[in-house]
């Protein structure tokens, strides 16, 4: 006969049939598996198979062999099978492990050498005639089981804190090929019910990671005419951003193509899901910091492609601003036509005036709560105030030294006398 196939996979079942053959020890793993020759169980085919029976008496109970179950193996030999134990192959396997006086050998990770004391068996049981196990419901009848008492403080906190998870079993089986279709198509159908409901359970669990990354996650958002735009993160919203559209209940969706005008007349450009550009009327180009004669320092510049513009006033040039330009010393209106500055910034001219200035770096920061207005209003203020120091500190290191002998008499005269030696060449000093 053919041997039997799951998914094009042989099927072999597992004997006790000699001596040599059967379960020898029992391991303390973090995946319920043997991690060996003997045999290497996919975890993915696991349910839970260990519990914590009792926390005070220091209890635990689980699954050494599931009955009636495909467990994945792979060797150099047979390449890619499965191995099932079935009802009778497992009580026969119980039964000679207790008549060899193995019920004490425990070991960790079956690693050679890790055995250890203070976990005893007090419990040894065969799931089905009137037995049933709390929470494997499962687990097919025929299923061995054990329960622990553990008295070794070190393998009870690794139970505690889940660092063991489960029995696994070591031994060694002969394998013959399973000829019984029925018993085969049986385990086949539970298999695929259980991962169906497994992924549905894990469906549940996916979706509640994704609610979970959503709510935690920080997002800017800004109101436009179409709504609100809402992107990754927390910084402000720049050209080359993913945009997105949310709904009423926080629902996220790509923003369409086009333009969206926020509250305050910036234009955010959209193509593709992503900001293109961003117009701003109020969009500022700083002059240049760079000495000038004192007769202009009220006269603002920057360099563009078509050579340097100046305005009246040392503010930042913006909209509706006149530009000029300069030749042989004599300043004359800007011709229209659009000049790009060495930042990338675009400003258009018409009639001699700046009509627009385009800056693909321009950001929209995300809404202001009122403590956050606030705050910028107070540093902004305390920016103006900083500055004008820095102007008045100027001009005095410009100032001469020392004035004329007989123009600090006459200021001395005029200025009153404290007593304060200090405080009167002081007032002096404010007086020049």
């Amino acid at each position: 006969m053919t041997t039997i196939n799951i998914d094009g996979i042989p099927v072999f079942e597992a004997l006790v049939t000699d001596a040599e053959t059967g379960m020898f020890r029992i391991s303390l793993v973090d995946d319920p598996a043997v991690m060996s020759d003997f045999m290497a169980f996919d975890k993915k085919r696991r349910p839970q198979m260990y519990s914590v029976q009792d926390e005070e008496k220091r209890l635990v109970r689980g699954v050494v062999m599931r009955a009636d179950f495909p467990i994945y193996r792979i060797s150099p030999d047979m390449g890619e099978y499965y191995v099932i134990f079935k009802a009778a192959t497992i009580r026969n396997m119980a039964e000679k492990y207790l008549a060899e006086s193995r019920q004490n050998d425990v070991n960790q990770m079956h690693v050679p050498g890790s055995d250890v004391d203070g976990v005893q068996l007090v419990q040894w049981f065969i799931k089905g005639d009137g037995v049933t196990v709390e929470g494997f419901d499962d687990i097919a009848d025929g299923s061995l089981f054990a329960e622990f008492h553990i008295v070794n403080d070190e393998v009870w906190n690794a139970v505690k804190d889940g660092t063991y998870k489960g029995f696994s079993l070591e031994g060694v089986f002969d394998m013959v090929p399973e000829r019984d279709v029925e018993k085969v198509e049986a385990i086949e159908e539970t298999t695929e019910n259980f991962q169906s409901q497994n992924n549905i359970e894990m469906k549940k669990i996916n979706s509640v990671k994704q609610l979970l990354v959503r709510l935690l996650a920080e997002f800017g958002n800004v109101s436009t005419d179409k709504g609100v735009l809402a992107w990754d993160g927390d910084e402000d919203l720049k050209a080359g951003d993913l945009v997105y559209v949310e709904d009423a209940e926080g629902n996220r969706t790509p923003a369409e193509d086009g333009e969206y005008v926020t509250a305050d007349a910036k234009t955010i450009v959209v193509a593709e899901g992503k900001v293109a550009e961003i117009r701003d009327p109020e969009a500022e180009v700083a002059p240049e910091e760079e000495a000038v004669p004192e007769a202009e320092q009220r006269m603002g510049s920057v360099a563009t492609d078509g050579g340097e513009l100046v305005w009246e006033g040392e503010e930042d040039l913006k909209e509706g601003d006149e530009v000029f330009v300069e030749s042989e010393g004599e300043r004359t209106p800007a011709p229209d036509g659009e000049y790009k500055t060495e930042d990338g910034k675009t400003i258009v001219v018409v009639d001699g005036k700046v009509s627009e200035i385009r800056d693909p770096e321009a950001e929209v920061a995300p809404e202001e709560t009122p403590a956050e207005e606030e705050l910028r209003k107070q540093n902004a203020n305390m920016a103006r105030q900083i500055a004008e120091m820095k102007r008045e500190l100027t001009a005095l290191r410009q100032r001469s030294a020392a004035k004329p002998a007989h123009e600090e008499v006459v200021a001395s005269r005029n200025l009153p006398k404290t007593g304060n030696r200090g405080l009167d060449n002081l007032a002096r000093y404010f007086q020049k």
